[in-house]
């Protein structure tokens, strides 16, 4: 197989499956490690793809573009395990935010049947849980996005200061080591850095390809978050370093949540 044919088909995984690990794309055409790098190098340089820990996933722009449907589809199952586990983490009477990342989204499907207060600024969020009577459901209201189905902007923020927030959820379009948390919109992260300068908890709701990726604003330090829920295809590595800076690491479907109190001094 030609060079361009391979990396033709590794592109229309990426786009068709919204991510690829190097393991399966070393079997599948048979060739090395090092050259399936090279295939992902390349591809990234023309703005095709963004280069992970042992993969690669669409540019974060193209996946923000989506729309709300599209997007949540992407690693449905993934982000369907890490909502479930998520939703243990929560207790009755508890103040929580809920943003409008998709894999939050998913979250507001599996809260627990018991009374609690839920802020948010996603639309979705509002109409999924209209109707449970045993929550007390709050909306920031701001400025709407059509493209997120969310409001961001100073009436948001204004409105999460105005509570006190036992546990955040918030999803990123990034999460690294180094560089932190990161989100590809403006207006999200700024109200995320709001938040998270408040809250008693910080849960970071990411599937494993956000692990190890870059997006374009940068709203938190690693060591601002006490929770990070992912899927068991996670890197150990990667793992190992968001531990190693104090943050609890749940893998959905591995190891089992347990509650936690924000970290001293983040």
């Amino acid at each position: 197989m030609l060079v361009t044919q391979r990396q033709h088909q590794i592109l229309h995984r990426v786009q068709t499956e919204g991510s690829v690990r190097n393991i399966d794309l070393v079997e599948e055409f048979g060739v090395s490690d090092e050259t399936i790098r090279k295939d992902l190098t390349a591809l990234e340089r023309l703005g095709r793809l963004l280069r992970t820990h042992g993969g690669a996933v669409r540019p974060e722009p193209d996946r923000y573009d989506l729309p709300l449907p599209e997007r949540t589809a992407i690693n449905e199952t993934e982000k369907d395990l890490i909502a479930t586990v998520a939703a243990q983490l929560i207790s009755a009477r508890e103040t929580i935010f809920l943003d409008a990342s998709s894999t939050v989204l998913r979250l507001a499907d599996h809260l627990p049947p018991m009374p609690l207060t839920v802020v948010t600024n996603a639309h979705h969020i509002v109409v999924t849980l209209a109707n449970r009577t045993d929550l007390t459901l709050v909306c920031t209201g701001g400025t709407y996005e059509n493209q997120s189905r969310s409001y961001t902007g100073a009436m948001a923020e204004d409105a999460s200061k105005r509570f006190v927030i036992r546990s955040a959820f918030l999803g990123v379009d990034a999460l690294d080591p180094e560089r932190g948390a990161m989100d590809v919109n403006h207006g999200h992260g700024v109200l995320k850095e709001r938040l998270i300068e408040r809250v008693d908890r910080v849960i970071v709701l990411a599937d494993s390809t956000k692990l190890g990726a870059r997006s374009a604003y940068r709203f938190a330090d690693v060591k601002d978050i006490d929770i990070l829920v992912t899927d068991t295809a996670a890197s150990s590595d990667l793992v190992a370093r968001f531990e190693a800076q104090g943050v609890q690491v749940i893998l959905a479907g591995g190891r089992a949540p347990a509650a936690r109190g924000k970290k001293s001094g983040g």
